[in-house]
């Protein structure tokens, strides 16, 4: 048998006992009764001893032994010429295996008394807590008393000998399956509700010596929580009654009410659910009704939208009180563009006494306008200037061999015309005096050739802007591996004039397009970055990373430089617009990058101050890869 017990009653216990092997060696020897066997000299190292046993004891002894490794219960043992009663019983240990312990009878059945005890109580401590639990968390009653009848047989001494049945208002829980010839002893008490007897708990037992004293009392408590259950659920449903009578009543209130108040509401409930701001304004522009709380229903119209101290100068509203007519206009409020509309309100004379205002957010709508014309314009010119880059780079060619020739001959020519200047002093070469026009040709053919090769660099940007490269997007770009390896022109260019700044988030994904392309967009950006500072503390910074909500690759190239005002802000990525054509700018860089990103299924989006820097964005989605 498994001893568990408090760390005092296992001293008291292993103080008397000996643990014995199969082969009646001791293992272990408590302290008294080590030296009771010391007193009356046995020997500890074997209990087999001549002096200790006799041959009928000791054949005794190893029988008892070897019947208590396989009987959990305890058998009496005493040894010969001493009165002193001992048992021999099993103890289970932690890894399962059992040992015998062989001890002072009134001491071990002392301890095993208690700790049966112990057992009993625990079962009865463990029966009460789950019927509390189960009578107050469920609230179907009928379960929770089948429920408890499984409790309450555990809760006893021998519960595979023992029944339990509760009758509630003549409906019984439980079963009896024994016959009565079968039930030696029964237990039966009441169970009431609010003083009235409302049903019984009986507990039946097979076990012949009956029922313990503190099995009665464990029912009784069993009996008296049933009864405060049943207490509490008839308050419950009494409560319940009351409350359903209360809302049926309050529901007939609310209906009234409602109808009272329905049209109003409803008129209410469209104006809030219009994103738009809506005002209905009399002819002193004064507002009657809103749609939004912020507005409220009174102040003049104007005021409350725009801030303003008079009516607005193309005031929609005002022509509409003057023709009887629709009427709108648009306005910008700092960033955003804003579209008035009005619409008239006949009174019983049938003239307009009160106007309908809709104020609507178009900052968007008139964004996509843009980005559709720059589109338009872009198709428009791409289709023109890949005709028109041919025609120019023809003759350009031409022009352009031609003057090299030109320039290599002049070093040939002028010994033949200095001589013939030594003995025609008068000599003039399209006007000009011979040493006058020697000292200037090789300028002007020189000057001839840079506008060819401009020229041909303009050719090479038009077609750039007019190619469109739509069977060549099947690299797998990486965003991070362009800018850290295959840029390294562009970056030497700009730390000669800025320093550089590259913060790059890591794992972002690839995307199908063309590494190329890709390079070539983020080259324009950084040149024209650094074309944009004029200080020496300037500084571009080059940033990559992913949006995981729109799962889109993120690059922002940003700049301290002069800035871009608002107006040309709308023209950079027109082609030819540059604000740098002195400088050698054809005004093609931003349109080929815009281009590139739009055949990439990205947006491109410039943020920009006058005196602050520049900031272009550009989102190109991973999905398509």
């Amino acid at each position: 048998m498994d001893i568990v017990q408090s760390p005092t009653l296992a001293s008291d216990l292993f103080e008397n006992v000996i643990l014995i092997q199969a082969d009646l060696s001791p293992v272990f020897t408590g302290k008294v009764i080590r030296q009771f066997l010391t007193d009356h000299s046995i020997p500890l190292n074997s209990l087999l001893a001549k002096e200790i046993l006799y041959a009928s004891q000791k054949m005794l002894l190893k029988q008892l032994v070897a019947e208590a490794y396989r009987s959990p219960q305890s058998l009496p043992f005493s040894f010969a010429a001493h009165p002193e009663e001992f048992v021999l019983f099993s103890v289970k240990e932690h890894d399962d295996s059992v040992i015998v312990a062989l001890g002072f009878k009134p001491v071990v059945d002392k301890i095993l008394r208690l700790e049966r005890d112990l057992e009993d109580s625990l079962k009865e401590l463990q029966c009460l807590y789950n019927v509390s639990r189960e009578l107050d968390s469920n609230r179907d009653l009928d379960e929770a008393v089948e429920k408890c009848i499984l409790y309450v047989q555990q809760g006893f001494e021998a519960p595979e000998e023992t029944m339990v049945t509760v009758e509630i208002k003549k409906k019984t829980y439980g079963h009896l399956a024994w016959s009565l010839s079968d039930i030696r002893d029964m237990m039966c008490y009441e169970i009431a509700a609010d003083g009235v007897m409302t049903g019984k708990i009986r507990v039946y037992t097979k076990n012949k010596s009956g029922f313990l004293p503190e099995e009665h009392e464990l029912v009784i408590e069993i009996a008296g929580k049933i009864s405060r259950a049943l207490q509490r659920n008839e308050k419950e449903k009494n409560l319940e009654k009351q409350q359903t009578i209360l809302r049926a009543k309050n529901d007939v209130l609310l209906r009234l009410t409602q109808e009272c108040n329905r049209s109003r509401e409803k008129l209410r409930t469209f104006f809030s659910a219009i994103t738009e701001k809506i005002v209905v304004v009399d002819q002193e522009f004064n507002i009657i009704m809103s749609n939004k709380d912020e507005i409220g229903d009174s102040g003049k119209c104007y005021h409350k939208l725009f801030n303003l101290l008079e009516p607005c100068a193309e005031c929609p509203a005002m022509i509409t009180f003057k023709s009887a007519d629709d009427s709108s206009s648009e306005r910008d409020e700092g960033d955003k563009n804003l579209r008035l509309m009005s619409y008239p309100i006949f009174g019983a004379d049938h003239t307009v006494d009160r106007v309908l205002e809709v104020c609507r957010d178009i900052t968007s709508q008139k964004k996509m306008e843009l980005q559709l014309l720059q589109s338009y314009k872009l198709a428009s010119l791409g289709k023109l200037v890949s005709g028109v880059a041919h025609e120019i780079n023809n003759p350009n060619t031409f022009i352009l061999g031609n003057l090299k020739i030109v320039q290599e001959s002049l070093p040939d020519i002028f010994p033949i015309l200095d001589a013939y200047y030594e003995k025609n002093p008068d000599l003039k070469i399209a006007r000009l005096n011979y040493p006058l026009f020697k000292e200037n040709i090789a300028i002007l053919v020189a000057d001839m050739i840079e506008g060819a090769n401009r020229t041909k660099k303009i050719v090479v940007d038009l077609r750039n802007f007019a190619k469109k490269d739509e069977d060549n997007l099947n690299d797998r770009v990486d965003l991070n591996d362009i800018i850290t390896n295959n840029l390294t022109i562009p970056t030497k260019h700009v730390k000669k004039t800025a320093g550089l700044e590259v913060d790059l988030e890591k794992d972002i994904p690839c995307f199908k397009g063309s590494i190329i392309k890709i390079e070539q967009v983020i080259s324009n950006l950084i040149l024209n970055a650094s074309e944009a500072i004029e200080g020496d503390d300037g500084l571009i910074m080059i940033h990559t990373g992913f949006d995981r909500e729109s799962k889109e690759v993120v690059l922002e190239v940003s700049d301290n430089g002069c800035g871009i005002d608002e107006k040309n802000q709308k023209s950079v990525f027109d082609p030819f617009f540059t604000t740098k054509r002195n400088m050698g700018g054809t005004g093609l860089g931003l349109s080929i990058t815009y281009n590139i990103v739009k055949d990439h299924g990205g947006k491109i989006h410039i943020d920009s101050r006058v005196g602050e820097g520049t900031k272009f964005t550009i989102r190109i989605p991973a999905q398509n890869e």
